[in-house]
């Protein structure tokens, strides 16, 4: 007999549910309800839904619950995306193992990470036959992979118990093109193929963006077939999309694939593990392709220098492509030698390596000739000590076409949620750049008391951002202190560039602020975080401290945000959809300079107040927010909050509040 799901949802998550019964605490909240109402509905009626959901609602049981109920009684596949690592971790670590305990409905899940996360047993033990790696460290390292490999179960590599080397992990780690698959003698035992069975026979699968969108790429290849998505911090989908879609390379990747197959300083590689007539020859069109590779981006960098820079290339640039020619004649080679080999491990080696060159060649080919319509394209390059970095780039302006004929055509149930998806209270913005025509919009506050929990300081009295000049910087230092001060500490500062975030903390490090400062950069995120926690402490941070941080309690009581977060103009892909919205006589700054950076501003916002005992101040040191008309969009788009103007204000109410 099929059980209604409006009635199990309201039987969990209901004034007198189950949940309240079985959960110590818990607080029963309006919006939570109406989201999982939403949800389920979206579900049983086979609905697109965009949901806002402020801070505390709860809103990943709101989608669990319903995704669990209805994937359970009809026997589907719910995959559920995140942006950041920290919300896929609640998820996985507390949301899905707390429901598994209370719901009393046994129900199968899964966590998908790409093949390259995962470790190769073939490939590891393949490795300690050959020597790879000169470096006592590297030495090391490989010994701490191999004997973490006889204890893990999942053969993560983020469950390593330390951070392994990427020189170290490219050779054990599993890559898609050296699989032997099933004439593998470890694949009984292989942590990829194990994970895989269990994706098969999971109703929830647990993914990030990145993932999700290498399945649309790969035509639905890496994942099993699903039946319904849901998106949480669906605000970076056009930027996962845009990132994933993109062409990419680098001189530093080509030399790292040359040195994998022939490194001729250390004399090791593919080529110095394989017994054959046409090696001699393979090495040779080897070390002519490195040869090519260094006078071509040679070419670049005595174009435009070697100092740090990024600049766009608005038609293609005039420099001769001297890596095609070489390039195939060294695929050409590996072909000729994959052909005459025996060992199979070795054949797969070779495929994979001439395969690589079909793909390199593709990529800078498609850079140089500009041949992707609707493409933006640029080049980045970093001034490092061996050698300058130069990377080439290519990605698309938009991508709300690709996006409504690969995912939103093709499903019929799609949920997409967030904190921060509104500007002025409406979706007009998010649904535009993806194109995205929900069924259902929904707009919940947060269950949070702010008038009384929070303050929105905007001082009128600092300069306006401009060149960073000596004053500009030395007033925004001189009111960081003051409110760190008055916060004893307990501070987030938010920066949009390092450069600032790098002037701010040099002028406060100077033994004045009796709290320790911790610098993006100089330590781990987590253990930044880990370290914040167990003392007043103020982060300087940048575009990751603006989301997915969690710090609720008496830790963090106050962000600073130094400016407003707009895209910096003139950055190749901000500059091609300005370009494009100019075209189609769309006012950029308005309809997508200034919400894109409302949405960034909430996410920082949100960082604040995280429980309902919470009490704190969101400063915000950009006096355009006052001075300039669309100031009032942003305040709008802000939790209702007092908002003061005075210093002495913020003073008086962490006297008050902390008091208590």
């Amino acid at each position: 007999m099929r059980v209604m799901i409006k009635e199990n949802v309201e039987k969990f998550l209901g004034l007198n549910g189950i949940l309240s019964e079985k959960l110590e605490g818990f607080e029963h909240r309006p919006q939570q309800m109406e989201m999982a109402s939403a949800v389920e509905t979206a579900f049983s009626e086979a609905r697109h839904i965009i949901v806002e959901a402020g801070t505390g609602t709860g809103k990943s049981l709101a989608y669990l619950i319903p995704a669990i109920l209805w994937a359970v009684e009809n026997n589907k596949k719910v995959v559920i995306s995140t942006y950041t690592k920290t919300l896929q971790q609640q998820i996985l670590n507390h949301d899905i193992p707390f429901l598994s305990e209370k719901l009393g409905i046994p129900f199968r899940y899964a966590l998908c990470m790409g093949n390259e996360n995962y470790l190769s047993l073939r490939r590891l033990k393949r490795s300690a036959q050959a020597g790879l790696f000169n470096k006592a460290e590297e030495e090391e390292q490989w010994s701490g992979v191999f004997d973490w490999a006889a204890k893990t179960e999942t053969g993560y590599r983020s469950d390593l118990p330390f951070e392994v080397m990427p020189q170290v992990w490219e050779e054990v780690g599993r890559q898609k093109d050296l699989c032997l698959g099933k004439n593998c003698e470890t694949h009984s035992s292989c942590f990829y193929f194990k994970a895989r069975k269990k994706w098969f026979g999971a109703h929830l699968l647990i993914v990030n963006h990145h993932l999700f969108f290498a399945n649309v790429a790969n035509s639905g290849a890496v994942l099993p077939a699903f039946d319904a998505v849901i998106f949480d911090e669906a605000q970076n989908l056009e930027e996962a999309a845009t990132q994933f879609l993109g062409l990419e390379i680098s001189n530093s990747n080509l030399f790292y694939f040359l040195d994998r197959l022939h490194n001729p300083r250390t004399k090791k590689g593919l080529l110095t593990r394989i017994d054959h007539a046409l090696v001699p020859h393979v090495r040779k069109m080897a070390m002519t392709v490195r040869h090519s590779v260094e006078a071509f981006f040679s070419h670049f960098l005595e174009e435009y220098g070697k100092e740090d820079r990024v600049l766009r290339f608005y038609k293609p640039p005039v420099i001769d492509n001297g890596i095609y020619v070489p390039m195939e004649a060294l695929r050409e080679s590996l072909k000729s030698l994959e052909a005459g080999l025996h060992s199979e491990e070795d054949r797969v080696d070779v495929a994979a390596a001439a395969e690589r060159c079909f793909e390199f060649n593709n990529t800078v080919s498609a850079i140089l000739n500009q041949n992707l319509q609707g493409y933006v394209y640029w080049i980045e390059i970093t001034n490092r000590k061996r050698f300058p970095r130069v990377v080439l780039r290519g990605v698309p302006i938009h991508v709300a076409e690709e996006l409504h004929t690969q995912l939103f055509d093709k499903l019929d149930r799609i949920i997409m949620t967030s904190a921060t998806l509104t500007t002025n209270k409406k979706f007009e913005f998010i649904k535009e750049r993806l194109g995205y025509q929900p069924y259902n919009e929904l707009l919940l506050d947060a269950p949070f008391d702010y008038p009384n929990q929070s303050l929105l300081y905007v001082p009128q009295d600092l300069p306006e951002p401009g060149s960073e000049t000596a004053p500009y910087v030395e007033k925004l230092s001189d009111r960081c202190k003051e409110l760190i001060e008055a916060s004893g500490g307990k501070t987030f500062i938010l920066f949009t560039s390092y450069a600032l975030l790098n002037q701010i903390y040099e002028k406060l490090d100077d033994g004045r602020i009796p709290f320790p400062l911790i610098r993006q950069g100089d330590l781990p995120t987590t253990l930044m975080i880990e370290k914040f926690k167990e003392k007043p402490s103020v982060i300087f941070g940048t575009n990751s401290f603006w989301q997915g941080v969690d710090i609720p309690g008496e830790a963090l009581q106050s962000v600073i945000i130094t400016k407003l977060p707009f895209d910096v103009p003139k950055e190749p892909l901000t500059e091609a959809r300005i370009e494009e919205l100019k075209r189609q006589n769309i006012d950029p700054f308005s309809h997508y300079q200034i919400p894109r950076a409302i949405i960034q501003l909430k996410q920082g916002f949100g960082r604040l107040i995280r429980k309902k005992t919470d009490i704190g101040v969101v400063s915000i040191l950009d006096s355009r927010i006052s001075r300039r008309g669309y100031g009032k969009q942003f305040i709008a788009s802000l939790p209702t909050c007092p908002v003061i103007t005075e210093l002495d204000t913020v003073q008086n109410f962490f006297a008050e509040k902390n008091s208590r």
